[in-house]
């Protein structure tokens, strides 16, 4: 590529001995092509150091929550003028919540605890469409927070896992007197769970020291949803890595563009897709199992995966027979640990819960790793590929697994410090300068 480059350049590599006009022109022209073929090195060396990242997954599995994070570890978080202006997208995913609980309560067909609440869910409903920001008064606020105190509202909400509601709904209707007043100012935790869709692609860049020098990132977010997925394929060109991010509580719920495809098995597909794709071929894959937090509490409610794992006996092992070993057991508690709300971190378990919700929340997430595994490993196919792979096709690259929640920055600080070694390894030993 060097002798390609300097040959279009115009400075009589490779040409032949008749070329030049006297051996003085020669001797020049050569001590240029080597000051040019050392530039050209330079750069290389240079250009290596920028290391694009790619986050892909499904619509909804914490990409732009990691993206966030990224920024609030790297590059001093968020001004106060950004927090001010996100106050409108968390109302609106606060209006939108309860909007969408509401609906359910009808299909569902449970009724409000509190009669006298049916006129805030009419006056919360024929605001539904308004898009006007001025909508959400105060007044509309204050309906919400009432409806969010009924228990018909609340059971409603229990189920949740059979229609489309944000992970953050509780959240923040938990904590919307707060948001309520006249001098809130949006954490950087509410910044995180705020949702607003990834419709284009997102960009961000920072430098990490990495062994003295400075590394740039530049990583770049896609939307996960099906009609964006076209646009990955624009970013492929020059991947250092991809962080890949999938929704490991998803099991329970369906597609918001598909009704009929289970979140976890598209996830599943997708992965296999990046993992095979002949454009990625030497690019590495950092799979990121992420929103362990909603998994602890589906599996504390007894939202089983065996569940969809009986449905699917040709994919799925059986769930009920499989037993983590014991040194599965200890990665997971040894890489997962949530944070209290005064920074201080303490192990998954809650002292609520009892020994045995624990075990049964590390089998599922060291049984979802199986899976994962089993499609790098070649052991399940869930979309037959038009050519046999050959044996030797994932040679040049390799996926490492990380148990993350991407609302917790210790937590993702912890992965991307872990990330950030194996990524430059991986790139440098691609181009051979290693």
């Amino acid at each position: 590529m060097l002798e390609e480059t300097m040959a279009c350049l115009g400075c009589g590599y490779n040409n032949g001995p008749d070329f030049y006009n006297s051996a003085e022109e020669e001797k020049i022209a050569r001590t240029r092509n080597k000051q040019i073929c050392k530039a050209l090195k330079e750069y290389r060396r240079q250009d290596l150091r920028k290391l694009k990242l790619l986050l892909l997954g499904t619509g909804e599995s914490g990409k732009s929550t990691i993206t966030k994070q990224m920024r609030i570890i790297h590059i001093n978080g968020f001004e106060t003028r950004e927090r001010i202006e996100k106050i409108l997208d968390i109302r609106r995913n606060i209006k939108e919540s309860m909007v969408v609980i509401l609906c359910a309560m009808h299909e569902l067909g449970i009724p409000l605890e509190h009669a006298q609440n049916a006129h805030r869910m009419e006056r919360l409903l024929q605001a539904a469409d308004t898009q006007d920001p001025a909508s959400i008064t105060d007044d509309l606020l204050e309906d919400i927070e009432t409806l969010w105190r009924d228990s018909g509202v609340q059971e409603c909400f229990s189920r949740s896992y059979e229609y489309q509601l944000i992970d953050s709904a509780k959240y923040f209707l938990d904590k919307l007197h707060e948001i309520r007043q006249p001098d809130y100012i949006p954490s950087d935790q509410d910044i995180l769970r705020c949702r607003v869709l990834t419709t284009g692609i997102q960009f961000i860049e920072f430098d990490v020291h990495d062994a003295g020098h400075p590394v740039s990132f530049c990583v770049y977010d896609v939307g996960g949803q099906r009609g964006v997925r076209r646009k990955w394929i624009q970013i492929f060109d020059s991947v250092a890595a991809i962080l890949f991010l999938a929704d490991v509580s998803s099991y329970d719920q369906t597609l918001r563009e598909d009704n009929e495809k289970n979140r976890f098995l598209e996830a599943l597909e997708i992965f296999e897709q990046v993992w095979k794709n002949r454009f990625l071929r030497s690019v590495s894959i950092l799979l990121f199992m992420n929103k362990i937090d909603i998994l602890a509490e589906k599996v504390q409610r007894g939202r089983c995966i065996s569940a969809l794992t009986d449905r699917h006996p040709d994919i799925f092992p059986n769930f009920e027979t499989f037993t983590p070993s014991s040194a599965e057991k200890c990665e997971f508690t040894g890489s997962y640990q949530r944070a209290e709300g005064d920074g201080r971190k303490r192990r998954m378990s809650r002292g609520s819960k009892s020994s045995e919700t624990n075990s049964d929340l590390v089998k599922t997430a060291v049984y979802i790793k199986h899976i994962f595994m089993k499609i790098v490993k070649g052991e399940l196919e869930l979309t037959p590929t038009a050519e046999k792979l050959s044996k030797d096709w994932h040679q040049t690259h390799v996926c490492e697994y990380f148990y993350t929640c991407a609302v917790d920055t210790n937590n993702v600080q912890h992965v991307l410090d872990g990330c950030r070694t194996l990524i430059i390894r991986k790139h440098l030993e691609r181009f051979g300068i290693i």
